[in-house]
């Protein structure tokens, strides 16, 4: 009990210290739409309690969540200061990011510009307008005075009759019974964090709600053309699903509601976004959505990585990247739980999951890339990469792998008492926000302190170095033996993947290699393969039917420009990999296989 005041203690005083050395008091910001066909917002802020002569006003470099820097202020136009008279203020740039405002003694500051709509579809990473929809990723439309970012901001908004409003933030008027606000609510944020991390969805569109253990939770499906195909009631029960077999994983939610934002566009960047309380999906419309794994990779987020994090994942530096080793843990991961989360929730076969886990692997282990890149070190340097690792070694692959293999280890080691579940409960109970997040080797020493046994050898085998990963060691814990197949086939040098809107995404590229020579890239947007549309077939998928020496034609979208190559496709072996289960597993075997599809942690036989 005195350990537990203690923490609450000092985050209260670490959420807080800065706060008191603010500039103002509080931000108002009133956001304005006048006419869509404008594709501008105007937005309005007023600073109070003004306390210096001297005020720095900057705009994100960059959006959490998505490691790549963005050029967020060239959206900004029109900047314009004035004080509690309105007289005229001067305001000067700074750099490409920051303008310096001179207060001239004025306790009231108001500001005032235009944010331009350069989104494509229904927004993602910035600002998206059409005739009836908006949409503002906060990061890209709102502005921050650089000492006062631990104070509380309100938002309004003056917009088109007939306009919604759908966001995650808390507002002034909320009940148990409207737990969501609208357009004439007035939306609060502890602090400017909370503020740009509560995507905000504006203008007509379709609204299911429903409860989840009791937390109230909203989908809105958003259209550019109004017409909707999907089928809003089975997502939306799918989603409820999803959600509460992530609440029962933590024992409860962090959080008062949850929104899910579905964009139904074919066009701009296809996947999803997670925010503190809320996430963007872009997935094209279509009856059947196959949303679900998406869905539960954002909603695991909530807890890990918003709350879960490490130290420098929030409060945020926006002026410049920011960096941790640990993207692994905190995507890749991710990325296992939402196969757990599915496979809990009953929305895919046991089958289906290792049948998920043997992909995992084989593409790891056909990936030259894991020889020469750790997983730490493709997230220390994801600024470099393409936003989802570096030199060819994806985290979000390798940490859904290692994820698997820890939660089977510590299952096995410990005779089912424990699991990676309660690793990630010891965490978020250690260091969830407002808490501060933990060190580069917070994850090692929760692990540690879960099991009550040192495994730093075995975490620097597959997270700090690219030895191959212990698979003969740890998978007959769960009554799997790992059967390599090799063969002599084609080779390329390319992973891609296919997005959830059937786009094909290029998200490594080895170096040197075919594709490489070619001129391929991380990030590119494959529109086509040899002259044929590129729509739900991924890269792989064409070079395994040619033949060494075959050519290969690729046109790909990358920048805004269409890019059109020519090369060949090389040779190499690779491997097959299947996870063969064990003919009679013993009892223990069960209950650790049981243990990790159910989420339970009861005692095998040879424990007792």
């Amino acid at each position: 009990m005195r350990q537990r005041l203690f923490v609450v203690f000092a985050a209260i005083l670490w959420f807080t210290s800065s706060a008191v050395c603010a500039n103002v008091s509080k931000i108002s910001i009133l956001v304005r739409l006048d006419d869509p066909s404008q594709n501008t917002l105007s937005l309005e802020y007023t600073l109070h309690d003004v306390s210096s002569h001297t005020l720095t006003i900057a705009i994100p470099t960059w959006t959490p969540g998505w490691y790549q820097t963005m050029p967020f202020s060239q959206g900004l136009s029109d900047l314009q200061a004035e004080g509690e008279r309105g007289e005229r203020l001067s305001v000067q740039p700074v750099n490409h990011y920051s303008w310096r405002v001179e207060t001239a003694g004025s306790q009231s500051v108001r500001l005032r510009y235009r944010v331009r709509a350069g989104d494509e579809g229904l927004g993602f990473f910035g600002v998206a307008m059409g005739a009836h929809h908006a949409f503002i990723n906060g990061a890209a439309a709102f502005v921050y005075e650089m000492d006062s970012k631990k104070v509380p901001h309100e938002v309004r908004f003056q917009l088109p009759m007939g306009w919604q409003v759908a966001t995650a933030m808390d507002f002034v008027a909320q009940s148990e019974r409207r737990p969501f606000g609208d357009k004439d609510d007035t939306f609060v944020a502890p602090n400017y964090d909370e503020l740009i991390d509560s995507p905000i969805q504006m203008g007509r569109f379709e609204v299911r709600d429903f409860r989840a253990r009791g937390v109230p939770m909203r989908v809105v499906f958003a259209s550019e053309s109004g017409n909707i195909l999907c089928n809003m009631e089975r997502v939306a029960t799918d989603f409820q699903r999803i959600a509460e077999a992530g609440i029962d994983l933590f024992g409860g939610a962090p959080f008062k509601r949850y929104l899910f934002l579905v964009h139904l566009s074919g066009r701009g960047f296809g996947g999803g976004l997670e925010h503190l309380n809320s996430t963007v999906l872009n997935v094209p419309d279509r009856r059947d959505l196959s949303i679900n794994e998406l869905a539960a990779h954002e909603y695991f987020h909530a807890w890990n990585v918003k709350r879960i994090r490490p130290r420098v994942l929030g409060p945020f530096d926006y002026t410049q990247p920011v960096r941790t080793k640990a993207l692994w843990w905190c995507e890749g991961v991710t990325d296992y739980y939402a196969s757990v989360l599915l496979v809990r929730a009953g929305l895919i076969a046991d089958r289906a999951f290792w049948q998920d886990m043997e992909r995992e692997m084989q593409t790891l282990e056909n990936n030259p890339a894991r020889e020469r890149v750790s997983a730490e070190e493709a997230s220390w340097n994801v600024w470099e990469g393409n936003g989802m690792g570096y030199g060819g070694l994806s985290y979000y692959n390798k940490g859904k792998v290692v994820g698997f293999l820890l939660d089977v280890y510590i299952r096995g080691v410990t005779g089912n008492r424990k699991s990676l579940d309660d690793v990630m409960r010891f965490l978020m109970e250690r260091y969830a926000y407002p808490l501060p997040g933990f060190e580069e080797d917070g994850i090692l020493q929760a692990i540690n302190r879960v099991i009550a046994r040192d495994v730093s050898d075995l975490y620097r085998r597959m997270v700090q170095s690219t030895e191959p990963l212990p698979y003969d060691e740890i998978l007959p814990y769960a009554g799997f033996r790992l059967e390599r197949r090799s063969t002599s086939t084609t080779y390329f040098g390319v992973t891609s993947a296919v997005d959830e809107i059937g786009r094909v995404i290029v998200q490594a590229v080895d170096s040197q290699s075919p594709a490489f020579l070619m001129g391929l890239r991380a990030g590119d947007m494959v529109m086509e393969i040899d002259e044929q549309p590129a729509e739900n077939t991924r890269i792989e998928a064409v070079i395994a039917r040619k033949k060494p020496g075959d050519p290969i034609k690729i046109a790909v979208r990358r920048s805004g420009r269409l890019v059109v190559m020519d090369g060949k496709v090389g040779g190499e072996s690779c491997s097959t990999i299947r996870l063969v289960p064990v003919e009679t597993p013993d009892e223990a075997v069960i209950r650790v296989r049981e243990g990790l599809l159910r989420g339970t942690t009861r005692v095998s036989v040879g424990a007792r």
